[in-house]
């Protein structure tokens, strides 16, 4: 009696594989598509990567559940600086480069104070990106959302550097 039940297993046991497979081939797939998308901008400066931003935020469009990706461009220097507080607060960005960019943002924004006042700054504080641009999308989260948050932290720092 033993053999039918083996056979009941088999069919679950080859959609639990099925399932886990494709989970992994579309995990690797949108990995390569970020790494492709910032491969492209790695020998660019910091002053020419805002159009790579964009872009790599654009290429990721349906990977953060859904959420439109906004430009960097639109997003306001209060958003920018922000999430750049965000993505430090939440170890997404290391390193004394980050807090570097983000005095300076500050002071372009009149201080501490003044971009308290600062909607855009008051949404990036939450890990909001895209301010008062209407596109929005939320990086918090963790898993694989994680690792595109990584990515997406790193190009606000470079498009943040720009606007200095």
């Amino acid at each position: 009696m033993s053999v039918p039940r083996t056979l009941n297993l088999r069919p679950a046991c080859w959609a639990a594989l099925l399932l886990f497979g494709a989970a992994s081939v579309a995990q690797a797939q949108l990995l390569d598509s970020v790494k492709g998308a910032l491969g492209g901008q790695q020998g660019s400066s910091a002053s020419g990567s805002s159009g790579g931003a964009s872009s790599l935020l654009g290429g990721l469009g349906g990977s953060l559940g859904g959420q439109s990706m906004p430009s960097l461009s639109s997003v306001g220097t209060g958003n920018i600086t922000g999430v750049l507080t965000y993505c430090a607060k939440n170890n997404y960005l290391g390193g004394g480069d980050a807090s570097s960019v983000q005095n300076k943002l500050l002071g372009q924004l009149g201080g501490a104070k003044s971009a308290q006042s600062d909607a855009g700054y008051q949404q990036g504080l939450q890990g909001i990106l895209g301010g008062n641009s209407g596109q929005k999308v939320d990086l918090g989260g963790g898993g694989l959302k994680q690792q595109i948050t990584d990515k997406v932290c790193e190009q606000v720092l470079q498009y943040g550097k720009s606007l200095l």
